[in-house]
């Protein structure tokens, strides 16, 4: 058995998909399975994706579109590697990627799952942005992850920066598939619950940031806070009363303000609809009065939040 399954979900993928497989296959570390998962491409993607002849890989396609989070749990389910590699079709693995993940784990093998630093790169693969310092400990405890979720979401910030251990599944579960924005928060957070959390803070990847992304479309915001707001309940529910009352207090200066922003912009652009999604999943989690208070004090007067750390122990 490989250490180490490589798991690729593709749709429409074919502008930077060449890339995104070549850089798997030109791994250092050669012994891994890389398991892709078509889901109903037209643009030539699956056509691409026969093509290739290398005894790693295994290819399946989907008979109608799935999405995302059901594509990962079907490519979970199909390998049984003990470590489960999340890739993406737009985004590059340094030739280093796989081979810093497995000794990782192999240093720290009670983990629920790790995430790296990454590059970022624009359209034409020219890095953009590289990663701030970041004094993230190597080991985040559950009372750590539970601070960092709070205050900035999803830990990893994207899916193909991380590694699953498979046996901490049997905790956590799979993907919840009735998700479409939220399902990795949600799953890094269930982990957490559980586990350590592994961060590899050099830059194994670079992740691509273009026109076509899922987040750049107004539908995704709507999604995102409601989904978020399920995500935020689960953390409430194994959180102590202080790590509750604290959370909320950066909840309010950041994440909830930002989610009451998106509504008021939505509103301006005339997508009453969207706003109303987004007000409704507020009013079920947040207090209204404070967020607008926020709203005018830190938006419209351009007063900024107070500053809040976290102590990264």
């Amino acid at each position: 058995m490989s250490p180490i399954v490589v798991i690729l979900p593709v749709y429409n993928g074919k502008p930077y998909l060449q890339l995104s497989v070549e850089s798997v296959l030109h791994q250092d570390f050669a012994d891994f399975e890389f398991f892709v998962l078509d889901d109903c491409s037209t643009d030539g993607s699956y056509e691409y994706l026969q093509s290739l002849s290398d005894p790693r890989i295994r290819l399946f396609r989907n008979p109608k579109n799935r999405g995302l989070f059901p594509n990962l749990n079907f490519l979970i389910e199909k390998s049984d590697a003990p470590l489960i590699k999340i890739w993406s079709q737009d985004d590059i693995m340094h030739p280093n990627c796989l081979a810093e993940v497995v000794a990782f784990h192999q240093r720290y093998p009670n983990l629920g799952f790790s995430y790296s630093n990454r590059d970022i790169i624009d359209e034409t693969g020219k890095i953009s942005k590289v990663p701030p310092p970041d004094r993230t400990p190597e080991i985040i405890s559950t009372c750590l992850h539970t601070k960092i979720a709070y205050f900035v979401g999803s830990i990893a910030g994207n899916i193909a920066n991380v590694c699953l251990v498979r046996s901490s599944l049997q905790k956590s579960g799979l993907f919840d598939e009735s998700m479409k924005i939220s399902g990795d928060f949600y799953m890094w957070v269930k982990l957490a619950r559980y586990f350590d959390t592994g961060f590899i803070n050099k830059p194994l990847i670079q992740l691509r940031d273009h026109a076509g992304q899922l987040s750049r479309k107004e539908s995704y915001y709507a999604h995102h806070v409601v989904e978020d707001l399920v995500v935020y309940r689960y953390l409430d529910s194994y959180s102590t009363e202080a790590e509750k009352r604290l959370g909320h207090v950066y909840m309010e200066q950041h994440k909830l303000l930002f989610y009451y922003t998106i509504m008021v912009k939505a509103c301006f652009k005339f997508h009453f609809k969207v706003a109303r999604n987004i007000q409704s999943a507020l009013v079920g989690y947040a207090n209204m009065n404070k967020l607008r208070r926020n709203f005018i004090l830190f938006k419209l007067f351009k007063k900024k939040p107070i500053s809040l750390s976290i102590r990264l122990s």
